[in-house]
């Protein structure tokens, strides 16, 4: 058996196809920058990265190479030689299946390698997740089994091509209806997981028993239809179709809460969150995004300096997800998992400027130019850090360069005052002339 195995991953067309869904997945891992990359560094999309791609483009293309090799004994007249082989229907279809697969997780394993070096080099977590890597692999099983299955039963040269683009369809369709319960059928994971989410290891280990049993069905389909001997005999399929259709069926009865991911769930707060603290100022992150910590103290040390003695601003952080520790305490947005220190500050000194209570109109002022008034706010801090800010014309920057040319207890006390406004919904004071 193994012989034969072997015998057909070099015959059949599997093999090409593998070897371009590797150069292909690997030029899709490592041609993203580190710095604008949405997963480099955080593992959840790490892996949903690699599945999603292991799904879509190469499950795809190797179900069309499955329906390929599967349709050749019948496209070349050679089904009368096949069906007198000892193997049965089953069993026939199973070796082609798994030539198929085998080289799909040969080329799996290849893009998770490289998907988890490049990770491990930014991150300081080295802790992979795997349901999502296991559940792409099942999938990519049943992707194979369902062109295993059509190529016997519809042995022509169009079966191949089409059973690609029906697979590349179904997953269009469902990522403009995400929330049909039939999609998670076909689950190609494509959601935004970052530290403050983990995956939902139940429902994804429940799909992995759907896509592993739907793909063992779809390949006693064509001997039964056919009439072929089944071998080992009708009954094995009965456990293996009960398995299938309780875990489909399971998958599609399953909700999430309004607002959240269906595949993840969100992380408990971190007891130990991951901090850093210049005076009066601090920043915490998640612990797996403690490859930060050097930016964020970077930013921490310009915000300290940039406001001093100042009060009224925020100067205690919180990385989105974390719980904010009082009035002076502020949520720090992290879109990315790689942050450099320039857009760290500017998240930081953003997310130190009070916000106006609910429902408060932000007055305009027309000493400059008639923008809302914390607009001055905001850039006086940025200019007292040397951050760049927006260009709001000429008067907007005499009315900053006014706060800039007073002296340093002048600054601090129109600062001060100009915070407590915006957070009482009062105007901002003029600039000091």
């Amino acid at each position: 058996m193994t012989r034969t195995l072997l015998f057909e991953m070099r015959r059949g067309e599997a093999g090409k196809v593998a070897l371009l869904s590797a150069v292909a997945g690997i030029w899709y891992l490592t041609s993203e920058d580190t710095a604008t990359s949405d997963w480099i560094g955080w593992w959840n999309q790490t892996n949903i990265k690699v599945q999603i791609f292991g799904v879509i483009v190469m499950g795809s293309l190797m179900s069309a190479a499955a329906a390929w090799t599967a349709s050749r004994a019948r496209r070349t007249r050679a089904n009368a030689w096949t069906d007198t082989t000892p193997r049965g229907g089953w069993p026939q279809a199973v070796l082609l299946w798994a030539a198929a697969w085998l080289w799909s997780l040969l080329v799996y394993a290849v893009m998770a390698a490289v998907a988890h070096q490049r990770t491990a080099a930014v991150s300081e977590v080295t802790e992979p997740v795997w349901s999502p890597l296991l559940l792409g692999a099942a999938m990519t099983a049943f992707q194979i089994a369902a062109g295993v299955a059509a190529g016997t039963l519809l042995p022509s040269r169009i079966t191949a091509p089409a059973m690609g683009a029906l697979w590349y369809l179904i997953f269009v369709a469902f990522a403009f209806f995400p929330d049909l319960p039939l999609a998670r059928l076909f689950p190609a994971v494509d959601e935004h997981w970052d530290t403050t989410f983990q995956p939902n290891t139940g429902r994804l280990l429940l799909a992995t028993l759907w896509c592993t049993a739907a793909a063992l069905t779809l390949l006693a389909l064509p001997a039964l239809l056919r009439r072929a001997p089944l071998s080992p005999g009708p009954l094995a399929a009965v456990p293996i179709t009960v398995a299938a259709v309780a875990a489909g069926a399971g998958l599609m009865t399953l909700h999430a809460p309004a607002g959240e991911p269906f595949w993840a769930v969100r992380a408990e707060q971190p007891a130990q969150p991951a901090c850093v603290t210049e005076g009066r100022t601090r920043a915490c992150l998640w612990p797996d995004d403690r490859h930060l910590l050097p930016q964020a103290r970077t930013a921490a040390r310009t915000v300290e300096r940039a406001l001093g003695p100042v009060a009224g601003f925020h100067r205690d952080f919180a990385q989105t997800g974390l719980r904010t520790s009082g009035p002076n305490s502020a949520e720090l947005p992290v879109y990315r998992p790689v942050v450099d220190s320039a857009a760290m500050t500017g998240a930081m000194l953003t997310a130190a400027i009070p916000q106006r209570p609910n429902g408060c109109q932000p007055p305009m002022l027309a000493e400059i130019g008639g923008y809302p008034d914390a607009f001055l706010l905001e850039a006086a801090v940025n200019a007292r850090a040397k951050v760049p800010s927006p260009y709001y014309g000429d008067k907007f920057g005499e009315a900053v360069q006014r706060i800039l040319a007073a002296p340093p207890a002048a600054q601090d006390r129109w600062l001060t005052a100009a915070a407590d406004a915006v957070g009482d919904c009062r105007p901002v004071p003029p600039p000091p002339r």
